[in-house]
């Protein structure tokens, strides 16, 4: 209904085959019922929008009552049903805004009105107890919203202190929920879809489609942004959005076969100049693309699968307590507010209070049933991977745990049970221990070794915490007494040691262990090359390949202004190029270097390949009338660059000459920034600690000196010079655009896409 056969049967294919949808498939939570029916509510808008009937409205009705019934925060679906409404508007208007007359209106609302009537029946039917006790109701809700707002408010959100919005949900989307790499694509189509609502009507195509992008974005926009305002990031919030985002990739992925095919259609003498060549290269890269996305979502698909076709890891990990230990043996249990290992009732078990307050007392506890019991088992890693997010809450705890995985209290790992997806010798794992800064003992009984393992790094402990966890047995090999234990368990640490777990402005052992092993500045920077000979040009070179690489991209988002952007191109291009460097290492995925850079500016490269495609002849028409404009924009900056570089060349001594200032301050941050192999950048003031400073500015002249190599005293008077020299070209692009605004004429009309001029 929306996009077609051919994209409605990829979408489904894909949806069937997405992890999120196995795996909830075999959990009786309401978000499979959220799912179908907020999916019912859509269908239900379009077939009110088409049929323009009373009784759709009382079937959309039907269906949001039924939407609302399981779970309440499902209500940023009133906003795609809002504005199904607003095209039945236009259509009773001809199109027309003009055309909507009181009778119109009368019309519409009465419909949209018998909706709300019926959608509040079926609630009322379905959950009586929200109008038999509704203060009861609403301080539930209530306390369910205080729990999502504020992590660590009850103990299973404590995993989600300090995650940082959208690229927590982000990351475990792509990664655990809808697999790599379809979880990519779905996440990019939705900037697509945004950039395909705004793109002129040139690009033909996609603008019969606009009202289904808009109907589908005012879904998923606003519930992004209602569900990420929480702290707590469960991965079933975003399940509802799920189908959406792969419908709107299946478009992604169809569309530059859909746009070649009408390329290939159409004879006038504009499209002859395309070349066959580039049209087939973008027909067979989508083909590829497609097919690598059906592939690879397939193959997880039937891996993950072949969790529920074992045992459990906790039923096997008891069968072999039952078996291997003898019964009145003495466990510790560290499962607080986890589940337990069945059957186990004949033992003497101990169970770790980890989230009740961390005092010596909880320590002295613990060190007793430490000294007395033979084996401690872990039912998953909620323990430890929560106590590791809030370490000012459980010092102590986390200090256990460090010394328990490092192997210090006298435990040894005896075995590890684990069900993780596998296919074809193929094994996809998840890590915990390296995310909560802890290391990852040898089981003295090693698992079956496979072909080739996947690690996929930290999965939620609702992703794994259910089906298939991780079960840790550990064995009592040294017996370490009580008061040795208890002093262990009880000290103060040491002042300094970088570990996570000390305090929370430390680096982890493995953030650490990067950061020291990313090279000397010897290994960074060649003083001897000829970029350090002549660092002015060496700095230049890379600004404006940067400037080059992101011209396009200017271009088309800056079309209103009368230069097209050509002088904020800079500006737009160090961001850009930047923040990608910065995202990709602050996920892990790569370590801070040159390399990082060069990602940043192939990012932007294609962006503005992808641009340039869709305003490539307005553009040359600009270049063949505008070309002073473009020479002239260069010289500003260049004249304003050396100018202050002059400056600096002759007062190269940034500190202020009566009151001092905080310029050494900065260039300490700015070389430890330009240093450091993770983010965030380590502390150049403590040892072992990480930079507790905003940083985005000496990370963006990092960036380029990265790249430039250039000594970092010498790349510091660079920088000055050239945040100057964007100043005066960003300010004379606004002034320019202000003098000739008016004398400007649009490019293109206006258009909504959903009513006529």
């Amino acid at each position: 209904r929306l996009y077609g056969r051919n994209v409605g049967l990829l979408a489904a294919g894909l949806t069937a085959l997405a992890v999120i949808h196995v795996q909830h498939s075999h959990f009786y939570r309401p978000e499979t019922f959220t799912v179908l029916l907020t999916l019912a509510c859509i269908w239900a808008t379009l077939r009110m929008v088409q049929k323009r009937r009373l009784r759709d409205s009382a079937l959309l009705g039907l269906m949001l009552g039924l939407a609302l019934s399981p779970k309440v925060n499902v209500l940023p679906l009133l906003a795609p049903l809002a504005l199904g409404y607003v095209y039945r508007l236009l259509d009773e208007a001809e199109g027309r805004w003009d055309g909507v007359t009181p009778e119109v209106l009368q019309k519409i609302a009465g419909h949209a009105l018998l909706a709300a009537v019926v959608a509040l029946a079926v609630f009322f039917v379905t959950t009586p107890y929200a109008f038999v006790d509704i203060g009861a109701f609403i301080g539930d809700v209530m306390l369910q919203t205080r729990m999502a707002r504020n992590a660590g408010l009850f103990p299973f959100t404590v995993q989600y202190v300090d995650t940082p919005a959208f690229l927590y949900q982000i990351q475990q989307t792509a990664v655990w929920g809808l697999g790599l790499p379809l979880g990519v694509v779905a996440w990019l189509s939705i900037p697509f879809t945004i950039i395909l609502v705004v793109i002129p009507a040139k690009a033909g195509i996609q603008r019969r489609h606009i009202r289904a992008d808009l109907l589908l974005l005012a879904w998923v926009i606003p519930s992004l942004l209602f569900l990420e305002s929480f702290e707590v990031r469960f991965l079933r919030y975003l399940f509802p959005l799920m189908p959406v985002m792969v419908l709107l990739a299946s478009r992604m992925m169809l569309w530059g076969v859909e746009l070649n095919a009408k390329a290939q259609r159409r004879n006038d003498a504009r499209d002859i100049k395309i070349s066959a060549l580039v049209r087939q290269c973008v027909k067979l890269a989508a083909i590829a693309l497609l097919g690598f996305v059906v592939v690879s979502t397939a193959f997880y698909s039937l891996a993950f699968q072949r969790v529920y076709a074992n045992d459990h890891p906790g039923l096997e990990a008891s069968r072999w307590v039952l078996t291997e230990v003898p019964r009145g043996t003495s466990i510790v249990m560290d499962n607080h507010w986890d589940e337990w290992l069945p059957g186990l009732y004949t033992y003497d078990i101990w169970q770790f209070p980890l989230y009740e307050l961390d005092t010596e007392t909880k320590m002295r506890t613990l060190a007793r049933h430490l000294a007395r019991s033979d084996y401690l088992i872990f039912y998953s890693h909620r323990p430890y991977a929560s106590a590791a997010q809030d370490p000012e809450r459980f010092p102590y705890s986390n200090n256990y745990y460090r010394l328990l995985f490092s192997g210090e209290l006298g435990y040894r790992l005896h075995r590890e049970f684990t069900n993780n997806p596998a296919l074809g010798g193929v094994v996809f794992r998840d890590d915990a221990l390296s995310r909560a800064g802890l290391d990852s003992p040898a089981p003295e009984v090693p698992s079956p070794d496979a072909n080739f393992t996947l690690d996929l790094g930290y999965a939620d402990d609702n992703v794994v915490g259910y089906d298939h966890p991780r079960v840790l047995v550990f064995r009592n090999v040294a017996r370490l007494t009580e008061p040795r234990l208890r002093e262990m368990l009880t000290q103060p640490r040491e002042r300094g040691a970088a570990d996570s777990t000390s305090t929370a402005l430390m680096l982890s052992p493995e953030a650490l262990g990067k950061q020291r092993g990313g090279g000397t500045f010897s290994d960074i920077v060649n003083r001897d090359g000829w970029v350090n000979d002549l660092p002015v040009l060496a700095w230049l070179l890379v600004v404006e390949l940067i400037y080059l690489l992101t011209l396009p991209l200017a271009f088309f988002i800056f079309r209103p202004l009368p230069d097209r952007g050509v002088l904020l191109a800079r500006i737009l291009g160090l961001l850009a190029v930047c923040y990608v460097a910065w995202l990709i290492v602050s996920l892990g995925w790569i370590d801070f270097s040159r390399g990082a850079v060069y990602v940043g500016m192939g990012v932007v490269a294609f962006a503005s390949g992808v641009a340039l495609w869709f305003v490539r002849r307005e553009a040359w028409k600009f270049l063949r009338e505008r070309w002073r404009l473009l020479i002239f924009s260069e010289l500003l900056f260049l004249a304003a660059f050396i100018a202050f570089v002059a400056l600096r060349y002759f007062n190269p001594d940034l500190w202020h000459p009566y009151r001092g200032g905080e310029k050494p301050m900065e260039l300490a941050y700015l070389t430890a920034v330009f240093r450091s192999t993770t983010l965030p950048p380590f502390d150049p003031w403590f040892a072992g600690g990480y930079l507790n400073y905003y940083y985005w500015g000496y990370f963006v002249i990092a960036c380029v000196n990265r790249v430039a190599a250039i000594v970092p005293t010498t790349a510091f008077n660079l920088a000055v010079p050239l945040f100057f020299a964007l100043t005066v070209t960003g300010a004379f692009s606004l002034g320019f655009g202000g003098e000739n605004g008016e004398r400007q004429t649009r490019p293109y009309p206006v258009e909504t896409g959903c009513c006529r001029r």
